[in-house]
């Protein structure tokens, strides 16, 4: 005879069988093949392993994606065979049917990738309209979010990057950094707005907020807060210190380094603003300069000796100068007072050399005539041989009268 259950037993059955009848009904929970789904009604033709999905719709229409992870409603929605995805957030990656390792998290962030690999996306609608991008990082709200085919992308900051679409290889950090950025590549932007207006520029480095602003050239580097900002369509420009600027919105290789410095001409470097009273080339001022032409509108003191390169190796068509004194003759010293500072100067006025000596005469781009001094060396020399001849000749006539008397 059996021994009847007691009430208490009874009722401990009943219990745990409305629990498991509950769970089957609501099919809430299937682990199967070492993958677990909650929320939802699985697919029983999958043939897929070690997912998980939590959350209405998540992993709907998979069948042979596998290490998949989808948390949220509709993550992960319609992948079919990606696999090694992980998506956390409202529709993350709701698009993904064959893209693997890539992680998603955020509401709709990477929710249009199709077949995108490796891309990583946090914060809302992040990456939200890659399809086929590969390689790329978005942390922020909207972050990349129109990109569509870019690869090797990465945005960190609200709006960062946001229009690019086929643009590789950009690095935006800070907020709307890189945000006009279509197809541009090869850029960096540190900094709030750095590069903000870019669009199709290339190889451009922006560190500070609002650098290279308005930029759509390539290959320029500013570094400071606005630095470079009026740059629009200008090329190869390097700019150091707060709002270090070129002189034009399209100039070509100006390198411009102060607070608030700018440029003077294309091809050229500026040290420093117009309150920059000296410039050293070393910490004891010791250091070697070497350039081509230079151009000094105030006085030069020189501690050493000038020395001029005057290698006879270095020169062709070499000839005597010849009788230079009738000529140096017509040349008259002058006194003068400049008009710049009032300073009362001795020298030569350059017109009168152009008649004489044009070889020693050049003129600037504001058709200011110089002389060159130094040039009028070997002018005095040959003079001065021409008239020590003449003496010598006097010294000799003389002599013979004195005889002949």
């Amino acid at each position: 005879m059996k021994t009847p259950l007691t009430i208490s037993a009874i009722t401990i059955v009943f219990s745990i069988n409305a629990q498991v009848k509950k769970l089957n009904d609501l099919s809430d929970v299937l682990v199967e093949d070492s993958s677990l789904y909650v929320g939802h009604t699985p697919i029983y033709t999958n043939d897929a392993i070690s997912n998980v999905a939590i959350g209405q719709g998540t992993l709907s229409l998979n069948t042979k994606g596998d290490f998949n992870t989808a948390i949220g409603q509709d993550a992960l929605f319609s992948n079919i065979e990606g696999y090694s995805n992980t998506a956390s957030g409202y529709r993350a990656l709701f698009s993904n049917i064959e893209g693997y390792f890539n992680t998603a998290s955020g509401d709709s962030s990477l929710l249009k990738n199709t077949t995108g690999v490796y891309n990583t996306a946090t914060g809302s609608m992040a990456l939200m309209f890659n399809t086929s991008g590969a390689y790329n990082t978005a942390t922020g709200c909207q972050a990349l979010y129109n990109n569509l085919t870019g690869f090797n992308n990465t945005a960190s900051g609200y709006m960062a990057l946001m229009f690019n679409t086929t643009g590789a290889f950009n690095t935006a950090s800070g907020n709307l950094a890189l945000y006009s950025n279509t197809t541009g590549s090869m850029n960096t932007a540190t900094g709030y707005m750095a590069l903000i207006s870019n669009i199709l520029g290339n190889y451009n480095t922006a560190t500070g907020n609002m650098a290279l602003f308005n930029n759509t050239g390539n290959m320029n580097t500013a570094s400071g807060n606005q630095a470079l900002y009026n740059n629009t369509t200008g090329n190869y420009n390097t700019a150091f210190g707060y709002k270090a600027m070129a002189s034009a919105v399209d100039a070509t290789n100006q390198t411009v380094i102060g607070y608030e410095a700018t440029g003077q001409a294309d091809n050229s470097v500026v040290l420093g603003n117009e309150n920059v009273t000296a410039v050293y080339m070393g910490e004891d001022s010791g250091a070697k300069i070497y350039a081509g032409e230079g151009s000094f509108t105030g006085n030069i003191t020189i501690g050493g000796d000038v020395v001029v390169s005057s290698d006879a190796r270095l020169k062709a068509n070499i000839m005597s100068l010849g009788s230079t004194l009738a000529k140096l003759l017509l040349i008259d010293g002058k006194t003068y007072t400049t008009r710049r500072d009032g300073k009362q100067k001795i020298g030569v006025l350059a017109q009168d050399i152009q008649n004489v000596f044009p070889e020693l005469v050049s003129q600037d781009d504001d058709k200011m005539l110089a002389v060159n001094y130094q040039g009028l060396i070997p002018i005095l020399i040959n003079a001065l041989k021409e008239q020590d001849a003449k003496i010598s000749r006097l010294e000799q006539l003389t002599k013979e009268l004195i005889t002949n008397e």
